[in-house]
């Protein structure tokens, strides 16, 4: 959870950056229009590449986070299945035992 509101922050600041880059990139241009324009796009055209290399990067990395926290709880949940296993078969030897020894007693009270 804590790795997706990273990756939030960082989607939001490298937008934020761009935008700011691209105005300022207006404001105080020395080229004409035309050239400007063209370096505008070309300038973001190279951010949006960065933009998605980053975004997959991080997408990678999430994926991999994801998968290992699966793994863990999937062997936590192992290990509590065979803990209640173990204690459910050990309470039913314990009511067997106990069951058995009722029925001697029962039985040997009415034999007499």
């Amino acid at each position: 959870m804590e790795n997706s509101k990273n990756t939030g922050k960082i989607i939001v600041s490298l937008v934020l950056g761009a935008l700011a880059g691209a105005a300022l990139g207006l404001l105080f241009a020395p080229e004409k229009g035309s050239k400007t324009r063209q370096k505008i796009a070309d300038d973001a055209e190279k951010m949006a590449n960065d933009f998605k290399k980053k975004v997959k990067r991080q997408a990678k990395g999430l994926k991999k986070s994801m998968k290992e926290e699966a793994m863990a709880l999937k062997n936590k949940a192992t290990k509590l299945e065979n803990y209640v296993e173990n204690k459910v078969e050990k309470e039913m030897a314990t009511l067997k035992n106990k069951a058995e020894t009722l029925l001697h007693m029962n039985s040997d009270h009415t034999v007499k």
